[in-house]
Parts: structure tokens; C-alpha cells; sequence
């Protein structure tokens, strides 16, 4: 397997002959640099630099592995941007399905840089919230999803990047006894039940986007059927169930009987993005491979909700 960050950091050394200039040309420590040639040298299977206190120096096949990559690394690069050209030629949208909602700032941020990148593209959102939203993946109904999505999740979808990480809350009614608390423990969902999603097979209520039990191994019941946000919150106000979500959710849906109080016991809430592993397109490759850039950071929404 080609690496080409070690392909990359050799060259600089390579160029430099000092692993410190090399590590700032590339952004890297110096001992990054150094684990990558030492990675590099034993994929070769020989010693590709000498290393002393004072000097260093690419040994004989060293210098011959730096001509041949020369060429090879000034083609690839050559290849990339003209593939970046031709991404931008195309026109073309790219649909992303979200559950929940889509204000994540690392989200906003993926979908301005690759407007900017490929102006002829667009990108369109479309809520998948009480859906089958892998079955509108596989379907193609759907390029990407933005969403929680637990485990288990099919080989022919692949886990990408984390666009947030938020704290959870807990909506009840104004006049549940929960809504009186600071704080509420996720060992309360074992006595509150959450809404679900029948079955398509067995009608058994599920809820994907949570844990079955609680950390402490309770059962986290489900009760009522709902397919929007505007249901979950009709359920809520009712007192027919709680709902466990993130602080931002009431910053984008409300009900005049629903309170949200900050809830403690599960890890930040991630939500993440997810593709088919074959068959798309150039543009929704190109979103992937802005998605998944190293430099791009996902946000994090602390705090409360009032």
C-alpha cells in the first residue's frame, strides 16, 4: 500500500536534508517526520537516510527512490488537478438526507467550501426523519446522510466524519414531575418510555437513535409511534413519553408544553455523516472528499438548554 504521506515527508527530508525544515515545509513535527521515513524505510526494506548529530544525507538507494518519485509524485499531483478541474466543469447536486436538524457548523462550513470549490454543483437537504433513511440511501433517493446512527450499520455504507458533538436534554410536558429538576439522570428513561418506529416485519417498536437499556442496564421502553418532530413533541406535551435529544434541538423546534432539561449519563452526542461505498458520483465524490479532509475540524455545541 502506497502511503502518501510518507511519500511526502521523504521528499521534503529528501529536499531539506533537516527534519525540522522538512517537519515546517509540511506542517509536521519533526518526529512525525521522522515515523514516517522510518515506516517508509521499512516498507523498502533498507535504510533510505543516515541519521547523525550533525549531518543528514539519503544513503545510495535513497537517492535513487528520490528520482524515480519525482516524476511519479509531479504526475499524481498533475492528475489531481486536473480531476479538481473537471469536478468543477460538471453540474450536478449533491442531496443530503438529515435526521434531526442540519445546523452543525462544521456541516455549514463542508457545504460553503464545496460550493465555492464546484460552483456548478448544488447542494439540496431533505429531511429523512421517521423514514427508512438507509433504504433512501440505498435507493439513491439520498446521496449522504447527516444523523446519529448507531452501530451495526451495513457494509455497504460507510461511517464518516463527525459533524458535532453536542450534550443531551430531555423534553417532557410543562407539567411532567421531571420538569421541576436542574438536571435529570438517563437512569429516569427506564420508568419514561421514548417514542419508536414500528418494525416493517414484526411491528415490534424500535428506536435506532438510542441505546436499548440505560448505562446501568435498565430497559429503556418504547411508547407511541412518531415519524416527526412535530409528533414526538405532540407525544411529549401529552405526557405519553419523554424525548432525549441534543441542546441545540430547541433552538430549531418547540411546543408551547414541552420543556428541555440537561440530562447527564450518556457520552456527547455525535452526529456524523454516511455514504454508499460505491456507485456515486463525481460531485458526491468530491463532497466526500471534503468531508473527510484532516484539516476540517467537527464542532462542539455544549451547555443547556433554558
Amino acid at each position: 500500500m502506497i502511503d502518501i504521506g510518507e511519500i511526502e515527508a521523504f521528499l521534503a527530508v529528501a529536499d531539506e536534508l533537516h527534519f525540522g525544515k522538512a517537519g515546517e515545509r509540511l506542517r509536521l513535527s519533526p518526529s512525525r517526520i521522522s515515523q514516517l521515513i522510518r515506516r517508509l524505510e521499512s516498507r523498502v526494506g533498507t535504510p533510505l537516510v543516515e541519521r547523525t548529530t550533525r549531518r543528514v544525507a539519503l544513503t545510495p538507494v535513497g537517492d535513487r527512490l528520490r528520482q524515480d518519485l519525482l516524476q511519479i509524485y509531479a504526475d499524481l499531483n498533475s492528475a489531481l488537478r486536473r480531476a479538481r478541474s473537471a469536478g468543477q466543469e460538471v453540474e450536478g447536486t449533491v442531496r443530503v438526507g438529515y435526521l434531526t436538524h442540519c445546523g452543525d457548523e462544521r456541516f455549514g462550513r463542508l457545504v460553503a467550501e464545496f460550493r465555492t470549490a464546484f460552483p456548478n454543483y448544488e447542494v439540496t437537504t431533505l429531511d429523512v426523519t421517521g423514514s427508512d433513511y438507509l433504504q433512501a440511501l440505498s435507493d439513491d433517493d439520498v446521496d449522504v446522510l447527516l444523523g446519529r446512527f448507531g452501530d451495526g450499520l451495513p457494509s455497504e455504507v460507510v461511517q464518516g466524519p463527525v459533524m458535532s458533538r453536542e450534550d443531551w436534554v430531555l423534553g417532557v410536558a410543562r407539567t411532567h414531575p421531571l420538569a421541576e429538576h436542574d438536571v435529570i439522570s438517563v437512569e429516569e428513561l427506564a420508568t419514561h418510555a421514548i417514542f419508536g418506529v414500528p418494525d416493517p416485519l414484526t411491528g415490534r417498536l424500535h428506536n435506532p437513535l438510542y441505546p436499548e437499556t440505560t448505562p446501568s442496564g435498565l430497559p429503556i421502553p418504547r411508547r407511541g409511534v412518531a415519524r416527526t418532530f412535530a409528533e414526538v413533541l405532540r407525544l411529549v406535551a401529552q405526557q405519553d413519553n419523554v424525548f432525549p435529544t441534543v441542546a441545540s434541538f430547541p433552538t430549531y423546534y418547540g411546543h408551547p408544553d414541552v420543556v428541555f432539561v440537561p440530562m447527564h449519563g450518556w457520552p456527547p452526542a455525535a452526529r456524523t455523516l454516511i455514504w454508499r461505498a460505491h456507485g456515486n458520483n463525481p460531485g458526491v465524490r468530491a463532497f466526500i472528499g471534503l468531508a473527510t479532509d484532516p484539516r476540517s475540524k467537527p464542532s462542539r455545541t455544549p451547555g443547556r438548554a433554558d
